[in-house]
C-alpha cells in the first residue's frame, strides 16, 4: 500500500487545485453580475385647475389634500367670474356618491339648488335628486335619473334610444340620448341624438357621431372623469350646443384625430395637435382643426 501514497498525494493536490480554480471562477462571475436598476423616481403630479375654450374660461376645479376633485365651477361671462359650482363626495372605491349644486349671486349669496345621491348597481347608475328653493331652505321636488354603465363601470348611455310619446301621441314624440363606446379606457365612438317632434311645431333633429383615435400620452383628466359621470358630462359639454361636445376629454390618452359626422350626412376629419410644457408632455394647448383651441392650467404637486 505504501508505494501508492505518492500517487494519492499527487491526485489530491490536483483535485484541490481544480476546486480552487472553479471557486475562483464562480466568484469572478458573481462579481460581474449587473447591479439592479435604481428605483424609478416619483413623478410630479399635474392637476388640471382650469380649462379655457378659445380663450373663454369653461371649467375650474378644486382638489382636496387626497387629490380628489371636490368642486367644479362654472364661469359666468356676464359677471366675468367663476360663479355656480358642484361639490362632489366619493365612496371608498373612488366613485362619486354625492353631488351638491350651488348657485351664487354676485358671490354674496350662496344657495343649494339640488342634491344628487348616487347608487352604483349592476349595469346602472341611479341618481336620486332633491331640488330646493328659497336659498336651499325648502324642498321643491324630487327626481330619479338612470345612467347606463358597463360591467367595469364605464359610463355608456344617458337618455334612451326608445321613442317617448307625449300624452299618447297628442303632442308628439321624441328620442334623446348620448352613447359612449370604448376601446379599453379610451372613448372610441360617441353618438348623440336629439329628435323632438311636437305636432304643429318645428321638428328638432340633431345628431352627431365622433370616431376618435389616440396616442400614448396620458390625459390627466381621465382619472377624475372616469369615475364621475356627472363631472364627465359637465366637462365635455359644448358651451353653445348641449348635444355636441368634447367626449375625448374623458379618455385615458390624448386624442390625435376626430372623424365628425352629422345626421344630415355632412362629415369631416379633424386633426389634433398639441403644445406641451417645456418640462412635461402634458398639453398646454390642444388645437382641434382650425377653429377650436382648448387650453389648460395646472397645479403641480411635487413628490
Amino acid at each position: 500500500m505504501i508505494p501508492f501514497m505518492p500517487c494519492l498525494r499527487k491526485y489530491g493536490w490536483c483535485l484541490l487545485t481544480t476546486l480552487l480554480l472553479l471557486t475562483h471562477s464562480c466568484q469572478c462571475k458573481k462579481e460581474h453580475v449587473d447591479p439592479p436598476s435604481p428605483p424609478v423616481l416619483p413623478q410630479d403630479t399635474y392637476l388640471v385647475t382650469s380649462i379655457r375654450l378659445n380663450g373663454i374660461p369653461k371649467d375650474s376645479f378644486v382638489y382636496n389634500n387626497r387629490l380628489q376633485l371636490t368642486q367644479r365651477w362654472d364661469y359666468n361671462p356676464s359677471y366675468r367670474q367663476w360663479q355656480n359650482y358642484i361639490a362632489f363626495d366619493y365612496n371608498a372605491d373612488g366613485y362619486v356618491k354625492t353631488a351638491r349644486y350651488y348657485n351664487e349671486n354676485d358671490n354674496t349669496l350662496k344657495s343649494l339648488s339640488q342634491t344628487d345621491s348616487l347608487a352604483w348597481t349592476s349595469g346602472r347608475l341611479m341618481i336620486y335628486s332633491t331640488r330646493y328653493r328659497n336659498l336651499g331652505e325648502e324642498i321643491s321636488g324630487y327626481d330619479t335619473t338612470s345612467l347606463q354603465v358597463n360591467a367595469i363601470r364605464q359610463f355608456t348611455l344617458a337618455g334612451s334610444k326608445d321613442t317617448f310619446i307625449f300624452d299618447n301621441g297628442i303632442f308628439g314624440d321624441m328620442v334623446q340620448f348620448k352613447e359612449y363606446s370604448y376601446q379599453q379606457q379610451d372613448i372610441s365612438l360617441f353618438i348623440t341624438h336629439n329628435y323632438v317632434n311636437v305636432i304643429g311645431g318645428t321638428l328638432v333633429l340633431e345628431g352627431y357621431q365622433y370616431t376618435m383615435t389616440y396616442n400614448s400620452q396620458i390625459n390627466p383628466l381621465h382619472r377624475y372623469l372616469s369615475k364621475n359621470p356627472l363631472l364627465l358630462q359637465a366637462v365635455t359639454a359644448d358651451l353653445q350646443n348641449n348635444w355636441k361636445g368634447y367626449p375625448y376629454l374623458a379618455s385615458e390618452h390624448y386624442v390625435t384625430s376626430i372623424r365628425y359626422e352629422e345626421v344630415n350626412g355632412a362629415s369631416t376629419t379633424l386633426p389634433v395637435t398639441y403644445t406641451p410644457f417645456d418640462t412635461s408632455a402634458y398639453a398646454k394647448e390642444q388645437r382641434i382643426g382650425n377653429n377650436t383651441v382648448i387650453s389648460y392650467r395646472y397645479k403641480i404637486i411635487k413628490p
